[in-house]
């Protein structure tokens, strides 16, 4: 299948001397490594070609699709792509491999060598350290190209600085240890299978691919201003949810993924909150489309927020259903009603953004949100709990073993109603245009 990225891609990565220098330097090394090693030759090239590939493929071709994004948003050439006939997906993967295309040649010859050697050193799981290198490659390239577009949408500041490529780097990193770790004979419990380390690595890595994929391909759908459903961020959530409630072993299945559920919908609701734009006119289209009961257009254009946040309170509600001793009490939850004063606080601090947001002059809206929760919800209970003023803090932050649940979930939902009819004001009497 044509595509004009790719090729627009594959043009601006090779060249006569790049497709030389790549085979010449990969084979210098094998050389030297061969020669160098009187025995174990075979176990020495497959650790080298592991660690040739995750040079090459994983931080290299990192480098590459941060670059993809964050160069052409400084040279301004963004705006052309946008106006091109290319489709969401097309654009998608044309960036994704042909953006990283050198470093895949580079890691090609790599993975023949880690085949070659693997299966003469008598490795196990060759064939799955191989699909998993392959894997947590595209992952982290679609990952970088995600965030980099999304994070554009405000203002594009941390693109200009380099982009989120340093995120990910921490998670290579982390990946890493991981992955040689995975060589080691060890079965994972996983809901109530026993799974081989190295095959369920390599699952775990494609299912993280796959979703990073499709992320990038729906960030790139808005970014061509393609209208989507917002379905795609809350169904990430019980991915998510799913995947670690694997590793519960509670006798009570649905109360324990209500509970993780829970947590990773308010941290995603948190993380789009403070990375999505929310303007006064995006708001204002939305109550329009509301009037009209044009539902489909008002999903279309609702922020991925609102969709974790609804899902978190689905959650809150489930969870009343769990028993008190499934709580983490070390966070203060020592009951499933104080699961809807955490979810109540979510929605508080969503208001508290948005009345920032909606000032005429939001240029600094979260910043000077951050500045206010931070005060909020961590430093004036602080200095009202070693003053000795423990009715304040609770006020402040209503989250102890030493009240009722009932009451903590009546202010939180008191602190929310304040910041409703703010966001409320905010919106009829704004003058931003």
């Amino acid at each position: 299948m044509s595509n004009p990225e790719f090729k627009r891609n594959l043009w601006l990565s090779f060249s006569l001397h790049r497709l030389i220098a790549m085979p010449a330097l990969l084979a210098l090394t094998f050389l030297a490594i061969l020669f160098s090693q009187e025995i174990n030759v075979s176990s020495r090239l497959y650790e080298a070609s592991i660690a040739l590939f995750i040079f090459v493929v994983w931080l290299w071709g990192a480098r590459n699709a941060n670059a993809t994004i964050v160069d052409e948003l400084r040279d301004k050439t963004w705006d052309q792509q946008r106006m091109s006939a290319i489709n969401p997906w097309t654009m998608t993967w044309g960036k994704l491999f042909g953006s990283t295309s050198y470093n895949w040649y580079g890691g090609l010859m790599c993975l023949i060598v880690i085949a070659v050697s693997g299966f003469s050193a008598g490795k196990p799981d060759v064939i799955a350290t191989l699909l998993s290198l392959c894997a947590v490659g595209i992952l982290v390239h679609a990952a970088l190209i995600a965030l980099n577009l999304h994070t554009s949408q405000t203002g594009g500041r941390i693109v200009q600085r380099g982009g989120l490529g340093w995120l990910v780097i921490i998670f290579l990193f982390l990946s890493s240890s991981v992955f040689y770790s995975a060589s080691k004979t060890v079965l994972i419990s996983w809901w109530d299978m026993e799974v081989d380390h190295a095959n369920f690595w390599l699952c775990s890595a494609l299912l993280f691919a796959a979703c990073t994929t499709i992320a990038a391909w729906r960030v790139t759908s808005n970014a061509l201003q393609v209208r989507t459903l917002p379905w795609a961020w809350p169904a990430l959530a019980l991915v998510l949810t799913a995947y670690f409630g694997g590793f519960n072993h509670d006798t009570n299945r649905i109360q324990a993924l209500s509970i993780i559920g829970l947590f990773i919908s308010v941290t995603l609701t948190y993380a789009a909150l403070f990375s999505e734009p929310n303007t006064l006119q995006l708001w204002r289209k939305l109550r329009m489309l509301q009037a009209r009961q044009d539902w489909r257009n008002w999903l279309e254009s609702l922020p991925l927020w609102p969709t974790t946040m609804l899902l978190s309170f689905i959650f809150a509600i489930l969870i009343q259903f769990a028993p008190s001793d499934s709580f983490p009490k070390q966070l203060g939850i020592d009951s499933s009603l104080q699961s809807f004063t955490l979810v109540l606080m979510l929605l508080r601090d969503a208001c508290i953004l948005l009345f920032f947001t909606l000032a005429p002059n939001s240029k600094r809206a979260l910043g000077a949100t951050m500045l206010y929760l931070l005060v909020l919800n961590l430093l004036l209970p602080f200095l009202a709990s070693i003053a000795g003023q423990d009715s304040v803090r609770y006020f402040l932050l209503p989250f102890d073993t030493k009240h009722a649940p009932w009451s903590g979930i009546l202010i939180i939902a008191i602190h929310a109603a304040i910041a409703i009819a703010l966001v409320n004001w905010r919106l009829r009497n704004s003058t931003q245009v």
